[in-house]
């Protein structure tokens, strides 16, 4: 009988000893998997941060800077105010080109320096510019987001890429492009070998449906035809890859298209 109870003992021992381990690993287990959870948190969070910025934003607290914008297609938009006390035009001093993340808070902003972004507040969110040569922050705005326009899956395809006019005949070493912001801006750029140059001006829906867009303040992009300032296009197609609209110009109507720019 001792050597019974012993071995029962004994078995009873083993089956605890397999539990044990195996609670081991389920432990185990459950912790790999919470930190990968955490980890993909983490990244979905620091791309959110990113993704944010594209935005346009009202300065509240200065007399030269008016707005800073930043687009989903990696671009940006500074207004600075051109009066002085030598002239009472309302003239506007636009910088633009390419922003690049660096990190979570700073921007690269190409032919103008870097900015700081600091958005531990919502609801005072500060952008601090260090001008290019420049070893230290001059400026820190305190910004707001402008209204921005609903967004629909017609306004989220038009905003969301950059597009690339194509033609029949295409003319050697040309590229221009056109992009649209969900803040209403619209701005082009036209490019000839190593010459670029670039146009700003507003657009908006005419229609509930979202069938036409009116363009205005742009005169110069060889897509728009008629250059009075203000053009209504018909978009006659609309999706991921390509864009295509319709002018009505002395009359006629003429088809411009555009491919998705990669």
């Amino acid at each position: 009988m001792w050597f019974k109870r012993r071995g029962d003992t004994f078995d009873f021992y083993i089956i605890n000893l397999k539990m044990y381990r195996v609670s081991q690993i389920i432990v185990s287990l459950l912790l790999i998997i919470s930190l990968f959870s955490c980890s993909q948190d983490e990244n979905n969070k620091e791309n959110t941060e990113k993704v944010s910025i594209s935005k346009k934003w009202i300065v509240q607290n200065s007399t030269e800077f008016e707005s800073v914008e930043f687009d989903e297609n990696g671009n940006y938009i500074i207004i600075k105010n051109g009066n002085s006390k030598f002239s009472k035009k309302n003239a506007e001093i636009i910088v633009f080109g390419t922003y690049e993340v660096l990190d979570t808070d700073i921007l690269l902003l190409s032919n103008f320096g870097s900015m700081k972004v600091d958005d531990s507040d919502p609801n005072n969110i500060t952008f601090s510019i260090k001008y290019e040569g420049s070893d230290t922050y001059t400026y820190q705005l305190k910004v707001t987001k402008a209204a921005e326009f609903t967004s629909t899956p017609k306004t989220d395809l038009l905003c969301d890429n950059t597009w690339k006019r194509i033609k029949k005949e295409e003319i050697k070493d040309t590229v221009s492009l056109v992009n649209f912001s969900k803040a209403g801006t619209c701005f082009t750029n036209f490019s000839i070998t190593s010459q670029s140059s670039m146009e700003f001006g507003k657009w908006q829906w005419k229609d509930a449906s979202e069938t036409k867009i009116i363009i205005t303040q742009m005169k110069y992009p060889l897509w728009v035809l008629d250059k009075d300032g203000e053009v209504e296009f018909e978009i006659s197609s609309l999706s991921s890859t390509k864009l295509e609209m319709k002018e009505v110009f002395d009359g006629k109507t003429y088809d411009v298209a555009f491919d998705v720019f990669k």
